[in-house]
């Protein structure tokens, strides 16, 4: 396992101390939201470790950068598979007139992958899959 930095492995090890599960989901959250130096500061706002959820409001919070933007939406998309939940589904109009709902662009590996944390995103991407090597 690679870390970002000394911070960002004493921060993960001390959030997996205090999570009730270390599977893939964990595991990978844990890594995402304390490698970012803005988000470890905020994993509060981002995941409640009683209630074990991540809290999508966390993703329009004013702490927010380009970014930590990029690692929280990495690091929900992991724990939950969500493409919704914090920015507005794209919407258009079917043949049928019906609504139908896209996800968001924002999610894409283009938008996400496209930073110099991509190295740590793909040891996030092998914890959740447990993919051991």
């Amino acid at each position: 396992m690679i870390f970002y930095d000394d911070e960002h492995e004493e921060m993960f090890n001390k959030l997996c101390g205090k999570m009730p599960y270390l599977d893939g989901y964990h595991l990978s959250l844990a890594y995402l939201l304390t490698m970012d130096a803005v988000l470890r500061y905020h994993i509060g706002a981002l995941y409640d470790v009683k209630k074990d959820v991540i809290i999508f409001e966390g993703l329009s919070k004013p702490f927010q950068t380009h970014t930590s933007l990029k690692t929280t939406r990495l690091a929900f998309n992991l724990w939950n598979g969500t493409v919704y939940d914090s920015d507005p589904p794209e919407t258009y109009i079917d043949k049928n007139g019906e609504k139908e709902y896209v996800p968001s662009k924002y999610y894409a590996p283009d938008r996400i992958f496209h930073c110099t944390y991509t190295p740590y995103y793909m040891e996030a991407l092998k914890m959740r899959f447990e993919i051991f090597m």
